[in-house]
């Protein structure tokens, strides 16, 4: 069965593909799975599991996107989102979505693993860079069940930031 590193690597593409494009991941999400689905016994080696756990994810991410963009450019400062190249913007995306949808997955290993697909993928210093914004999501003080509990903690604390 494949991991869920791979898988997360899988979701990493097609959500690279689906910025690249403009278009909606779950679209693509599916395009990618009848194109490389052509023969059963290949069908029977991703396992169900994995393959629920893809589409969750991407599903995670298409419904909150602008949430969580939101949430990334609060964490990144001096970067607008337009700035940040894509691989890392669609993995802080995906470590997010992850972060605030499955409970399931313990939050330093969503980051450590975020961190380790950035280093393979992204440029010199995306492990750092992705660590740095992900490390201020998780130290946030909570681990809300989804991304709009996430965006009403950050506006209190930037109400109570203000008010002092």
């Amino acid at each position: 069965m494949p991991s869920r590193r791979k898988t997360r690597e899988f979701v990493l593409q097609v959500l690279f593909a689906a910025d690249a494009r403009n278009q909606d991941p779950l679209e693509v999400l599916d395009f990618l799975g009848k194109h490389f689905d052509t023969e059963a016994e290949e069908s029977l080696k991703m396992e169900r599991v994995v393959r629920d756990f893809a589409r969750e994810l991407v599903t995670a991410v298409a419904r909150d996107k602008q949430v969580i963009d939101s949430i990334i450019s609060k964490f990144s400062t001096n970067w607008k989102l337009y700035r940040i190249n894509r691989v890392d913007r669609n993995i802080l995306r995906m470590a997010i979505a992850e972060m605030t949808t499955f409970p399931d997955s313990p939050g330093p290993v969503v980051l450590n693993e975020a961190i380790e697909i950035g280093k393979k993928y992204g440029a010199e210093n995306s492990g750092a860079f992705i660590n740095g914004i992900l490390d201020r999501v998780q130290s946030s003080g909570i681990r809300p069940q989804s991304v709009t509990k996430l965006e009403e903690f950050l506006e209190e604390l930037d109400e109570t930031v203000t008010k002092v």
